[in-house]
Order: C-alpha cells, then sequence, then structure tokens
C-alpha cells in the first residue's frame, strides 16, 4: 500500500524524509526565508569582523557573536533585542565598573557580589516579556564577563567596558544596515502579519464558540489551548507594531481584540450550565437563538479583516445584542431571560472587539489608543531563577579558588552568560540539553577552523569565505525548530572560541583550553537548572491554584479592584503557561488542573462584574452584593458555605426581579450569581475528585 501511494502521488516522491539522521531538511532543502536570513547575517557577521580587525580590537569575536545574539527571522524582533541589548550592556558596564572599584585585589567580596548581582538581574527578567527580559540578563552577564576580565587589571576597567560596548554597538549596526537592505516594503508586510493573526483568533473563537453553543464535552480542554494560542498572539504582537512604527496603534488595538474575545469566552464558559439547561428545551424562542448563535459561528469561522465583511460581521452582532437584550427584557421564563442577558453582554464584546479590528484595517485619523493587556508575574519562578544564577556563578567561583585554574575567569563568564540566558525561560529546563549540544557543535566547528584550516590562510577575504560556511550553516539550523536552540549556543559560542586576530592565532593549548572551560561553563549551568530547585509544571499548577483562590478572596473586597481586562489578561497567561509546560512535559493528567483555572477565571470576571453593578447605584440591591461580598471573603468562594451564601443571596434577588420583571440591572446581577454558583460547584466538585 505504501509503495503504491508513493507512484500515485509524484509529489511524494521528492519530498525528503524527514525523520531520516543523515539528511537532516534544514541543511539540504532549506526554506527561502531560511536561506535569506542564513546569509545576510553572514555577510552582516563578516563585515562586523572586518571593521572590528580594522579597529585592531582585542577581541573581535564578540562582534560576530553580537549579530548572531541579535539576528532573529523578523524584523521586528532583531530591532527589539538590538535595543534592549544596548542597554543591557551599559547597565552591566557600569556595574562592572562599580564592583572592580568596591572591591579590588578582594575576590570573596567580589565573587559574592557579582553572583548577587546576577541573581537580582535573573529574578528581575523573569517579570519582564520577549527582549526586555534579555536587558536585565545581558546586564548581569556583560557585568561579569568585563569585571572578570579587569580583574587581573583593576585600572583598565573602564577600557575594557568600553571596548565590550564598542564590539556591541558594532555588532547591531552591521546587522540593521544588512538587514534594512534585504527587507522590501517592511511595514505593508508587518500589518499583513498582524492581520493574518487576527483573523486566525477570529476563526478559532468560531470553532470554540460553536462547541459552547452545542456544549462539546471537551469544551474546557479546547479553552485552555484556545487561551495557549492567544498568549502566543499577544507575545508576539509586539513585533510587527515594532515595524509599523510608533505612530501606528495596530498592536494597541489588537490587544484590545485578544481581551475582548477573552472576555465573551470567559462569560460563556460561566453560563455554560444554565445555558445548557435553557437551549436544550422545547422553548421556540431559546432554539432560534442556538441557530442565531450558530450563523455568527459560520460567519467568523470565514471572517477576513476587509471593510465590508467587518462591517457586515460587526452589523450582525450589533443586531444579536439587541435582540438579545429584548428578550432579556421581555422573556417568560427566569433561566432564559438570564441567559439571553448574559449573551446580550457577549454579543456587546463582540462589538468592541470587531470595532477594533477594523482600527486594525483601516486606521482611524488622529489614533492615540493604547492599551495594555495584564500578564501574570511569577515571584517563586523569578526567586528560584535568581538563586539558581547565584549558586552557579559560586560553584564557578570556587572552582577558580580551589584549583588555580587558567581559564577559570573564562569559565565563570560563560557560566554567567548561560545561566543569564537560561533565566530568561518560563520553563529553564526545556532546551538546556540541546543548548548543551550546540556548545558541543562549536567547539568542534571552531577547532576544525582553528587547528586545521587558519595555519594556511594569509588573507582575510579567503578566511572569510571558509568562516562564511560555517557561520551560513549555523544561520539555517537557527530557523529550524528542532535545531533552533542549539544553533543559539553556536552562533554565541563558536566566534568566541575562534578568537581571531590581526597578528596572532589560537595554538592548541589555547583553543583546548578555551573550549574546555566553554563545554563545562554550559554543562554546569545545565546541572544547576536541573538539580537546584528544579522547575516541575505540576507544581506550577498547584501554585496557581492556591494563587488564583487567594486572590478570588482579595477581588471580594479590595478598596480598588482591578478591570475585568487585567483579571482576564492575567488568567489567560497563567492557562496558557499550563497547556505549554504540560505539552513540553508529557503530562496528560493536566487537562483537570486547566480546567480548574478556567472555572476560576470564570468566577472572578463575574465578581468583578458584580463589583461594577454594585458601584451604579446604592439601593437595596448594592446592599445585598455588598453583604455578599464579604462573607465570601470569610468563606472562600470555592467552598460549600460559600456556595450557599451566593445561592441565599441569589433567592433574595429572584424575589426583588420577580416583583419587577422589567430591571435590566437585576437580571445582570443574577447573571453574575448564577455564574459564580454554578462555577464555584463545578470547582468543588473537581477539587473533591483530585483529593480521592
Amino acid at each position: 500500500m505504501e509503495i503504491s501511494r508513493f507512484v500515485a502521488d509524484p509529489v511524494a516522491r521528492l519530498r525528503w524524509p524527514a525523520a531520516s539522521p543523515f539528511m537532516p531538511r534544514w541543511l539540504f532543502c532549506p526554506t527561502p526565508q531560511a536561506v535569506g536570513f542564513a546569509l545576510r547575517n553572514t555577510l552582516a557577521s563578516l563585515i562586523a569582523l572586518a571593521i572590528a580587525l580594522w579597529m585592531e580590537l582585542d577581541s573581535p569575536q564578540w562582534a560576530v557573536a553580537t549579530v548572531w545574539s541579535v539576528a532573529q527571522v523578523r524584523r521586528g524582533e532583531s530591532m527589539s533585542k538590538a535595543r534592549w541589548r544596548i542597554v543591557g550592556t551599559l547597565v552591566g558596564a557600569v556595574a562592572a565598573v562599580v564592583f572592580i572599584a568596591a572591591f579590588p585585589q578582594q575576590s570573596w567580596l567580589f565573587f559574592p557580589a557579582v553572583a548577587a548581582w546576577i541573581g537580582l538581574c535573573s529574578f528581575l527578567a523573569t517579570f519582564c516579556l520577549n527582549f526586555r527580559s534579555y536587558a536585565f540578563v545581558l546586564s548581569g552577564y556583560t557585568c561579569s564577563i568585563i569585571a572578570v576580565a579587569a580583574a587581573s587589571a583593576p585600572d583598565d576597567v573602564f577600557f575594557i567596558g568600553v571596548s565590550r560596548a564598542t564590539y556591541i554597538v558594532l555588532g547591531v549596526v552591521c546587522e540593521a544596515a544588512i538587514a534594512t537592505l534585504f527587507t522590501l516594503n517592511l511595514s505593508t508586510r508587518a500589518r499583513a502579519a498582524m492581520v493574518a493573526q487576527v483573523e486566525d483568533v477570529l476563526h478559532r473563537l468560531a470553532t470554540l464558540l460553536r462547541e459552547i453553543v452545542l456544549h462539546d464535552r471537551d469544551t474546557l480542554v479546547h479553552a485552555g489551548e484556545f487561551s495557549n494560542m492567544l498568549v502566543s498572539v499577544h507575545q508576539g504582537l509586539e513585533f510587527p507594531a515594532i515595524e509599523m512604527g510608533r505612530q501606528v496603534h495596530a498592536g494597541d488595538h489588537a490587544r484590545a481584540v485578544l481581551a475582548e474575545v477573552s472576555i465573551l469566552v470567559t462569560r460563556l464558559v460561566g453560563l455554560s450550565g444554565g445555558a445548557e439547561r435553557a437551549m436544550l428545551s422545547d422553548d421556540g424562542i431559546l432554539a432560534d437563538t442556538r441557530g442565531q448563535l450558530l450563523h455568527l459561528c459560520d460567519r467568523l469561522a470565514t471572517a477576513r479583516l476587509k471593510a465590508r465583511a467587518l462591517d457586515d460581521l460587526h452589523a450582525q452582532a450589533a443586531h444579536l445584542r439587541t435582540l438579545f437584550e429584548q428578550r432579556a427584557a421581555t422573556g417568560t421564563q427566569e433561566m432564559g431571560r438570564i441567559t439571553h442577558g448574559v449573551l446580550a453582554a457577549a454579543m456587546g464584546d463582540m462589538e468592541e472587539a470587531l470595532a477594533h479590528c477594523h482600527a486594525i484595517y483601516r486606521p482611524p485619523p488622529h489614533d492615540h489608543f493604547r492599551f495594555h493587556l495584564g500578564g501574570h508575574r511569577d515571584i517563586r519562578l523569578a526567586f528560584h531563577n535568581g538563586l539558581r544564577g547565584a549558586v552557579a556563578i559560586m560553584l564557578a567561583a570556587l572552582v577558580y579558588e580551589v584549583t588555580a585554574w587558567p581559564g577559570g575567569m573564562g569559565f565563570i563568564a560563560i557560566t554567567t552568560l548561560v545561566c543569564g540566558l537560561f533565566a530568561t525561560r518560563e520553563n529553564p529546563v526545556v532546551g538546556t540539553t540541546r543548548f548543551l549540544s550546540g556548545a558541543v557543535w562549536s567547539a568542534v566547528a571552531a577547532g576544525f577552523l582553528d587547528l586545521g584550516v587558519l595555519p594556511y590562510l594569509s588573507d582575510y577575504e579567503e578566511f572569510a569565505f571558509v568562516l562564511g560556511i560555517f557561520l551560513f550553516v549555523g544561520g539555517l539550523a537557527k530557523c529550524s525548530r528542532g535545531t533552533a536552540g542549539g544553533a543559539a549556543a553556536y552562533g554565541l559560542l563558536m566566534p568566541n572560541l575562534l578568537m581571531p586576530g590581526n597578528q596572532s592565532r589560537v595554538d592548541e593549548v589555547t583553543f583546548l583550553n578555551g573550549a574546555w572551560h566553554t563545554v563545562l561553563a554550559v554543562g554546569l549551568s545545565v546541572l544547576v537548572f536541573r538539580l537546584v530547585l528544579p522547575f516541575r509544571a505540576r507544581d506550577e499548577r498547584l501554585r496557581f491554584g492556591r494563587h488564583m483562590r487567594g486572590e478570588l478572596r482579595r477581588l471580594c473586597l479590595v478598596p480598588l479592584p482591578p478591570s475585568p481586562q487585567w483579571w482576564i489578561g492575567t488568567s489567560v497567561d497563567r492557562i496558557g503557561r499550563m497547556v505549554r509546560h504540560a505539552a513540553q512535559a508529557g503530562d496528560h493528567g493536566a487537562a483537570g488542573d486547566i480546567r480548574l483555572m478556567l472555572m476560576f477565571s470564570s468566577v472572578g470576571l463575574n465578581i468583578l462584574l458584580l463589583r461594577q453593578l454594585k458601584r451604579q447605584r446604592r439601593d437595596a440591591v448594592s446592599a445585598v452584593i455588598t453583604a455578599l461580598l464579604r462573607a465570601l471573603v470569610r468563606y472562600r468562594v470555592a467552598s460549600p458555605r460559600g456556595i450557599a451564601v451566593v445561592r441565599a443571596a441569589r433567592r433574595r434577588l429572584a424575589r426583588m426581579e420577580r416583583a419587577d420583571p422589567g430591571n435590566g440591572r437585576l437580571l445582570e446581577v443574577l447573571a453574575c450569581l448564577d455564574g459564580i454558583g454554578r462555577t464555584a460547584s463545578a470547582c468543588v466538585a473537581a477539587m473533591a475528585a483530585g483529593v480521592e
């Protein structure tokens, strides 16, 4: 059967065997994008090296390493990383001068100070997204590299710092200049990429909304995967926004779309139990509501961010919101009225999201819109990252002090660099082995060049041709997902091991010492991050659950409650992390914890909506809500007594609603209480099942 398929499908005969270890696809059949990326950065590296040699800088290899450190497939990523790399380098250089001046010839005051600085930088990096975290870790390991190099000559620390900054600026400028030549219509392509990302969000929303309407059994699992996708899109929106320029606010509108979509999904997750009972009834109005929502899902599944299509979708969402508001006001059944009220609010969220989509496609004149989506800040992970970095530096310093190893200072510097890079990751354990393999390959490639090629070359042009081949291969590897981690180590460490110079070359002893301390430094960093307070996805899920239960209590009575957008952004970030880390660890038992987090998120949203309704006016309804929130602080929301308090408050408000059936505010309060009660009951049942 396989042979017949191969003969019948002529394209199959041209496909490269992906599983063959001897013919890697990324090397023998690269994509045009990978070839362009490798070519432009190889050219930038060789130009940076030529300029550094012409300037007779003492360590020109760092200019090459900077090019490959800054280089990213997306131009916006390179621009962001270059900017933050310069900032981090300047801060690290200042810190190095301070430490050398404060602790001259005092190794066991100097090393703990550097370790504490690395720990602090790693701690702060954990709280930042994208390349802002890179700036913190760069300031840490730049300080270590400069301070270690100047430890034997403290009077030269300023000149070493200036030299280091010169390499960085030179590499950044060369990479930016060559990338500009290779980049055409950057703003137009960036807008097209952002539009494609938002369209994908709408298409995935259509699938999830259909599952919610049809009450699919795996809706909550798919909602967790949807949250993970939203987090990935949110983190990537910064880069096309940079490419379009600061004067364009399409990135802010795109983040607002993600916020409104997240609130919509969370509303419907909280409605799920009541909506199921309502929509499965024989009421013709509810059956029509279900059909209207499914028709909207069909339109969303093929949505395109074009003016006419967006106008039609916005008009349909506005029509559904008006229709559901009328049915909420005139319905005969309480559950039907509440369901239509929540659906009307969800259609309002849809309108807002589509309005921001229109602003992405066709920006309004004099647009000054700003929007920031909240995210989770994990203090415990930050502390662990800082502690691991400090421990690694102290271990490396101890080895140096005990053995008096001539390469010990380089060993400390590379350990600092690698620990800083690991600290920027959500899961520091993932990818460490690949980074170690990249360090080994960098030593092999540099050894071949240093010992087998460079002795026979006399001109820079010959050297550039040979070196360019090795750099080009590293660039191709960086564009492949399976080899990107190792290629990052290769591009960063291989030039450092090569150590090219104008009037010198590396001998065998010098090279072997440098390669040995580089590979050992990466190995020590891998061991520290795997053995010292190792990251475990299940521990993270339990920590997130405890944290969210505590936050639900604080949301009930905190004087200045956060906005629903902030709460949803933070919750979606946590859920996305749980989904990613469970997938990386192959943990198939994480689905229950992810469902629980989604339900906690829905409870928190309904609490915030209740507080907004309470602030609208002071009356009997506000008094009931205030008493309820105070009781929930005492008894906890997701507990049997908390659920009983919610049900008692609901009965009081249901009597008020029957006496005043046209009161839309009461319907909104009842919808929030139903969402809290049903979702909290499901949380209690899920936690009890987990304990059992």
